[in-house]
């Protein structure tokens, strides 16, 4: 019996682990690595209170973060989507996962985020620069990460 409790509660955990989901609980994103999210918050005095998803995509190659800088062509629109890319990237030669964000709110976007690293159950926090909207940023770490964790939206 002991056996089987253990072997049960192994496999639970690494169902826990190998989560591919995207989970949207009102104002808090996870976000697996690998995936690609086009959001359209709801928002209430400079506050976003909710989201929708428009669009989810998997990213299977490693984008190249010079390419996309260099094509990134930075427009006037205001449609209040919210674009984000949680992948593993290369830059010259060398690996990187990254958070990729594009929104078009017309203001200042901020966040907070936490990181988990491959086999951790803990996420930790990490910085996130303020981002403009219609500009493109990117928040890179070289740890093995497995998910991020976005919360606190706010607009200025």
């Amino acid at each position: 019996m002991k056996k089987l409790v253990f072997l049960f509660s192994l496999f639970f955990l690494l169902t826990i682990h190998a989560q591919e989901k995207v989970l949207i609980k009102k104002t808090e994103i996870t976000i697996p690595i690998g995936k690609k999210l086009i959001l359209k918050p709801q928002i209430e005095e400079n506050k976003i209170i909710g989201f929708e998803v428009t669009e989810e995509q998997n990213i299977i190659d490693k984008p190249d973060m010079m390419g996309i800088l260099k094509n990134f062509e930075k427009d006037t629109a205001i449609d209040n989507s919210i674009d984000f890319t949680f992948c593993e990237a290369k830059m010259m030669n060398n690996s990187y996962f990254i958070l990729k964000t594009i929104q078009k709110t017309g203001k200042k976007m901020t966040f907070k985020a936490k990181i988990r690293i491959k086999g951790s159950p803990l996420y930790s926090s990490t910085s996130i620069m303020p981002i403009g909207s219609n500009s493109l940023s990117f928040e890179q770490w070289q740890n093995n990460l497995d998910s991020i964790f976005l919360y606190d939206f706010e607009l200025k």
